[in-house]
């Protein structure tokens, strides 16, 4: 296919970039708390409706989580100011650990009005939350490392090629 060339300047494609990028984050956490309220605000009545009424933002927001983390690790990319390391892994899981925390205890509370069978159930969840996480992030730095490598190394072989 033959691409057309573009109309804009240097400066012009720059900031159409930035739109899309937030255009893309907008939508990545605008179907997350959609997803969440849904969760949260659905009536009793209708729970046992709630997985089909959730069926494709569920999808779009699972296909958009997953092109932008293989995108990124194909890339070798890992975030502009974070590192890929145990203690990012560590902070980012706690952090993930304490969000899934106050969902839950928020929804427990919310679904059976038992303060302390939220807070267990909430706790419980938190730290499969973290261990998961942590183990994710761990595998996918590593990978990311490699591919960071493995692009590196590319200039240099073309280079003695030629």
């Amino acid at each position: 296919m033959k691409q057309k060339k573009s109309n804009l300047d240097e400066m012009q494609e720059q900031k159409l970039l930035k739109i899309e990028h937030n255009g893309c984050w907008i939508a990545f956490w605008g179907l997350l708390a959609v997803i969440l309220a849904q969760v949260v605000l659905t009536p009793d009545e209708l729970r046992e409706h709630l997985p089909r009424i959730m069926t494709g933002e569920w999808i779009v927001f699972m296909v958009l989580s997953l092109y932008l983390g293989f995108a990124c690790m194909k890339n070798g990319i890992w975030d502009r100011k974070l590192k890929p390391n145990a203690k990012t892994n560590l902070l980012a899981s706690l952090l993930a650990g304490g969000a899934v925390a106050v969902f839950q205890v928020l929804y427990s509370y919310f679904r059976f009005h038992r303060l302390v069978v939220a807070l267990g159930v909430a706790g419980v969840s938190a730290l499969i939350t973290v261990i998961l996480c942590f183990l994710t992030l761990t595998v996918t730095a590593r990978v990311t490392k490699k591919q960071q490598e493995k692009l590196e190394e590319e200039p240099k072989d073309s280079a003695e090629e030629q």
